[in-house]
This record gives structure tokens, sequence and C-alpha cells, in this order.
């Protein structure tokens, strides 16, 4: 899970959200259009829960209202731009337990929100691709509610870290790995592309680059 900088809101739901009796249901197709096209590139067109590729359509996303609109308690955050994520589709129609992210959620509530800067620290990403939390409920968010640690998204995620491991060892083979360079690739996944989008999983590879920095500056390296 990274970090979501919310931008600007589209105006076609600035526009809607002044209308009497506005209700997300009752949104426009074009608006729900634009609000998905705003969501990816805000989020480098991957899922704000599992970090998987989405794209802004029908087939290729959906838009997750991080505080359920179908409980009365959070119903009036329906149109909140801050409230509104793009999430995967999330193995919809599968069975339950093959499901995750949004379609898993449904109406829970969750502990975490990934437009909170606090959401990339209190999770750690092991090397065999599992996401866990030193906090009970934030694992349970993450193992229960959204099923992150799913095969499918765990053999992902391992399969991401072996390859970016892999390319360090064979350039640097034996030697230290430079500060410099774990700092500059760390930079790197941060940015969007050309093409406005983000790795995939780019969070697990920054925490890993982040935890070898750190064990380098307690060993007073850096």
């Amino acid at each position: 899970m990274r970090h979501i900088r919310k931008g600007q809101e589209p105006p076609s739901l600035v526009q809607y959200r002044q209308e009497t009796g506005a209700t997300y249901d009752g949104l426009p197709q074009e608006a729900k259009n634009e609000i998905r096209e705003q969501l990816a590139r805000e989020q480098g067109y991957l899922c704000c829960y599992c970090m998987k590729r989405i794209t802004p359509d029908l087939q290729g996303m959906k838009i997750e209202h991080w505080a359920p609109q179908g409980d009365p308690s959070t119903r009036h955050r329906q149109l909140d731009w801050k409230n509104l994520l793009g999430a995967c589709k999330g193995n919809e129609g599968a069975p339950w337990r093959d499901q995750h992210c949004d379609t898993r959620k449904g109406d829970a509530h969750l502990t975490l929100n990934p437009t909170e800067p606090s959401c990339e620290l209190r999770v750690r990403y092991l090397p065999d691709g599992t996401i866990k939390s030193d906090e009970q409920a934030l694992d349970a968010d993450i193992t229960e509610t959204l099923n992150l640690n799913h095969a499918r998204l765990t053999n992902n995620r391992k399969a991401v870290l072996d390859a970016l491991v892999d390319a360090m060892h064979r350039k640097y083979s034996d030697k230290p790995w430079p500060e410099a360079i774990l700092k500059r690739k760390i930079e790197a996944l941060q940015q969007f592309n050309a093409e406005g989008k983000l790795e995939e999983y780019c969070q697990v590879m920054i925490y890993w680059l982040r935890k070898r920095l750190g064990i380098l500056a307690h060993a007073g390296r850096v």
C-alpha cells in the first residue's frame, strides 16, 4: 500500500454535488468516467490497495469509497472526492475466498486510509511477498477484509522483489551496494513515467530498498 496524494477533483463531480438530492448512484455516466480517469492518473494507474495495474474503464477498475457509502453513518461522504479511490476489480465474480481489495471489502470499515502518509510506515513486506502489520486491527484489514495476501498477489509481489534483488546482485556481485544507487532507485520508483504510470507493486521495492538503507545507516555507512 502506498500513500496516495489526492489532487483536484473533476469539475463534473463539483457541479453534480451542488444539485439537490445528489447521490453517487445518480451520478451521470460521463461524470463517473471523468472520476475514473482522474483517480487512475493520481494513483499512477495502480490499485489503491494491492498496487496492481488498473485502467480507467468499467473493465479495468472500480470507484472505491474508503468510508462505505452503504453505511448510513458514512453515507454523507459518498460524493466526497477525498473519500474516492481507484481500486482493481479484485476477482469480482469469483468465490469470496479469492476476492480481494474493494470487491472483498464491500461496506466494511478499514483501519488505515491510503491517503494518509502514515500508511507506508505501518505495513511490512516480507521476502515471500506477504504483507504484515504489527497493529492487530490493521493486520486484520490486510489479511481478512482486503485479502491482500491472496496467493496471486503474494506471488506477484515476491516476483517483483526477486527481480530487483537479482538485478542488483548481477550488477554488483559481491560488492557492497552503493548507497547513492539505492537512493536513486527509490526516487525513480516514486516517479510517474512519461505515460503517468508507476511500476506495479512499486512500494514493495521501495520498502525493501529503504530497509537496506536503514541497515547501512545503522552500520554507520550512510
